[in-house]
């Protein structure tokens, strides 16, 4: 048993999920390193959210609970980290849930090598089997000289879209002095809102640990803030953009080319999204073919490259010649 001496803020965006919320709180509370505290940010669910959040509370000092009106993800997560006082932040969804030993974990690579972000694998649950996701990095402690080497490279988007940096926010520890300056500052962003946080962070970190474990469920349902099902804001992949690139040295590590590629990947899945509304096929077409008319979105389309994922190059395709019944065709699937 670790002495408990780091304190871990776990931020925890609630809506909608009454019925997962339980187990997602008690895998906090049962957790074996208890130098924590756990911020309860229910943003405005309709259910019993709000009151089995308040119940916690008085059954465990540790909870802090921050009740706001609806503004999604992004601004939940800025109302818990706006309270919090822990040395690392750590996020997880409401309808998740953890590993007993999940913070000892990070709290063990804290302590003996008192590195700026802390990472680690996950498992992806349905109710009748789970996978294992472990990190894309090999596990192990990385100073700057070998994130600009082996992370740096492949932290926005890999040429064939696989193997790059994990961008979720969850399943990672990071020292809240450097997340809390790397907020997105637009809100209401419904995609990408995770790597537009977690990306800036790691580049202005000096050192990563990589875990061995697994110890992050992630559950496979689509009710939740991150997983329902709905058409995305078209202007979400130019808000990314323009936040990482005021974020980051683009100039480096090729990362404006990675951030073409990652904003047409984002575009596509965009656009696909659309027909997940109420408007007609022809309605919805016109739509998309006014959004790939969008500045960043037409040089990203024209400068993009990707290698080596039939998969990709055949969105860039589409995107190009805004073949729009391929994209909804993937809207199907």
């Amino acid at each position: 048993m670790l002495q408990n001496e780091l304190l871990f803020s776990i931020i925890v965006p609630i809506y909608g999920v009454e019925y997962y919320l339980p187990k997602c709180v008690d895998s906090l509370l049962c957790q074996s390193y208890t130098n924590i505290e756990i911020i309860l940010v229910d943003d405005g669910s309709e259910d019993k959210c709000a009151e089995m959040c308040d119940q916690y509370a008085n059954i465990d000092k540790r909870i802090i609970v921050v009740h706001k009106s609806n503004g999604g993800l992004v601004s939940a997560r800025q109302a818990g980290v706006a309270v919090s006082k822990g040395e690392f932040v750590v996020c997880v969804d409401g309808d998740d849930w953890v590993d007993n030993d999940y913070i000892e974990t990070f709290a063990a690579a804290a302590k003996t090598y008192n590195p700026d972000v802390i990472v680690c694998g996950s498992k992806y649950s349905w109710d009748e089997k789970e996978i294992i996701k472990p990190c894309n990095l090999s596990a192990g402690y990385y100073n700057r000289t070998k994130m600009e080497t082996d992370i740096f490279p492949a932290l926005i988007h890999t040429r064939n879209g696989k193997n790059g940096f994990q961008g979720q926010l969850w399943a990672k520890a990071f020292r809240r002095e450097i997340y809390q300056k790397q907020q997105l500052v637009d809100v209401v962003v419904n995609m990408g809102e995770d790597r537009a946080c977690t990306i800036p962070t790691v580049f202005n970190s000096q050192s990563i640990y990589v875990c061995e474990s697994n110890g992050y469920h992630y559950r496979q349902i689509g009710t939740s803030m991150t997983k329902t099902k709905k058409p995305l804001r078209e202007d979400g992949p130019e808000i990314i953009h323009r936040h990482l690139c005021n974020a980051l040295d683009m100039n480096q590590y090729g990362l404006m080319e990675q951030m073409y590629r990652a904003t047409c990947h984002s575009l596509f899945n965009v656009c696909k999204t659309q027909f997940y509304g109420k408007e007609g096929y022809w309605k919805t077409c016109r739509r998309i073919k006014n959004i790939l008319e969008t500045p960043i979105y037409k040089e990203s389309i024209r400068k993009a490259r990707f290698k080596g994922s039939i998969t990709l190059n055949l969105m860039l395709f589409s995107l190009r010649h805004q073949i729009i019944f391929l994209m909804y065709l993937y809207s199907k699937i």
